[in-house]
């Protein structure tokens, strides 16, 4: 074989394995380059994933944040109210105690009031112009007295002599011991009142 010939065959053999080499080169890249693609897409998900599950804790704390507010604000309203129902019915105590209904339900208060203090000298305050009323709902116990006292507003005070007892049945206290399942009444209705 001539030397040209061996040189063209060497050549021809050389850029035959250069080609191979190429290729195979091609081929690894296109492999890296997918296997970065799919690592890029992996780390882009669990990115994502972990920026979106901390973007929901925080709307879920929001979400909670707003309702307890609303509740408050509910709640700091309702009690607004029962304040604002509280204050005129206290407002309407001077009216209310001199009708004769307010009279009758004072006769019926002395009975009820004695019954927790069967045989137990009492003494019961109330306002001077109820002395009267409240002296003949008694009269029938002679361990009751009656005193005038204008610190009581309408209703009575009855008063164990020994002090064991005291039993306030004012408007105003029993008004005050209502004002829980008045407020229950008033949340129950300003709901209904909404739907």
């Amino acid at each position: 074989m001539a030397l040209p010939d061996l040189i063209a065959r060497l050549e021809q053999d050389a850029d035959g394995q250069v080609r191979a080499i190429l290729q195979d080169a091609d081929l690894q890249v296109a492999a890296i380059d997918a296997a970065a693609r799919q690592e890029r897409d992996r780390h882009t998900a669990r990115t994502l994933d972990v920026h979106r599950q901390a973007r929901q804790a925080a709307l879920r704390r929001e979400l909670a944040d707003a309702r307890r507010a609303a509740r408050r604000r509910e709640l700091e309203a309702g009690e607004a109210l029962l304040a604002r129902v509280l204050a005129r019915a206290r407002a309407l105590f001077p009216e209310v105690s001199g009708t004769d209904e307010y009279r009758r339900s004072l006769t019926a208060l002395c009975a009820e009031t004695l019954s927790y203090l069967e045989g137990v000298p009492c003494r019961i305050r109330c306002q001077p112009a109820d002395v009267a009323l409240v002296s003949a709902a008694v009269a029938q116990r002679e361990d009751v007295t009656v005193e005038a006292s204008t610190g009581v507003g309408p209703g009575l005070v009855a008063e164990a002599i020994d002090g064991s007892v005291t039993i306030d049945q004012t408007l105003d206290a029993r008004l005050t011991r209502l004002a829980g399942s008045l407020a229950m009444d008033l949340i129950a209705e300003v709901r209904r009142g909404e739907s």
